[in-house]
């Protein structure tokens, strides 16, 4: 059940991504250059950050230890 909700959430994620890009470049069409980069990089770095804060959520104490000890 947890891999299921993690994919779905996942796949939520990269939709809303997606759309931000989109969106980015309506508004390039729409109003310019500048307000297209500004919704491109705030709108990118907000998913990171949503993204990171959710990775961490999601992700148990031995999961991460995992994931240290194949850095190393």
């Amino acid at each position: 059940m947890k891999e299921f909700v993690i994919r779905v959430n996942n796949f939520v994620l990269y939709l809303l991504l997606g759309g931000i890009w989109i969106f980015s470049i309506i508004t390039l069409i729409m109003a310019g250059y500048l307000p297209a980069l500004g919704i491109l990089v705030g709108g990118s770095l907000g998913w990171c950050i949503v993204s990171g804060f959710w990775f961490v959520q999601s992700a148990t104490y031995d999961e991460l230890r995992k994931l240290n000890a194949n850095k190393s």
